[in-house]
């Protein structure tokens, strides 16, 4: 079993995330059921698409942490302050470092213990390997000849890039 560092955990997370993102926004596209949607059906799914989007955003800033950037760097990057980075995304920083040193936690008053980072981090050659999978079947012929000339595997378009 290969060694995943934390910076290629984070990145797996930002792949996984971005994932859940694309799979809930193309719901959206798709109109020949609109007929049997209840009002208001396509703003849920819309907002379940926001919610999404803010998981892969706090992913993308733990990934830019893990790749050594500073929280400055951030704010300029998200148009706030450093202040207002920090109050944001520190305690997501700190839970994954948190659950990085120990993934399983039982709190007292839980009868069974719980996940404490995200699921591609807890499996990630499983989450490497799945991925790989779904990216072949969503990125065109051009990006894997891009991938080749990088003397990247276009087999696997995830897991390659980790190390």
């Amino acid at each position: 079993m290969p060694e995943f560092t934390p910076a290629a955990l984070a990145r797996l997370v930002l792949s996984d995330r971005a994932r859940d993102v694309v799979d809930d926004a193309l719901r959206l596209v798709p109109t020949l059921d609109d007929g049997q949607r209840p009002p208001g059906d396509l703003l849920l799914e819309a907002l379940r698409v926001r919610s999404q989007v803010d998981k892969l955003v706090t992913a993308a800033v733990l990934n830019a942490r893990e790749q050594g950037a500073g929280w400055s760097e951030i704010a300029v990057l998200v148009g706030i302050r450093t202040e207002s980075v920090t109050e944001r995304w520190l305690p997501d920083e700190q839970r994954w470092h948190a659950g990085l040193a120990q993934p399983m936690r039982q709190e007292p008053d839980e009868d069974l213990p719980r996940l404490a980072v995200p699921q591609a981090a807890y499996a990630p050659e499983v989450y490497a390997r799945d991925l790989d999978r779904w990216a072949l079947r969503h990125v065109d012929e051009i990006e894997h000849e891009r991938w080749r000339k990088l003397g990247r595997d276009p087999e696997r378009p995830v897991s390659d890039g980790l190390g």
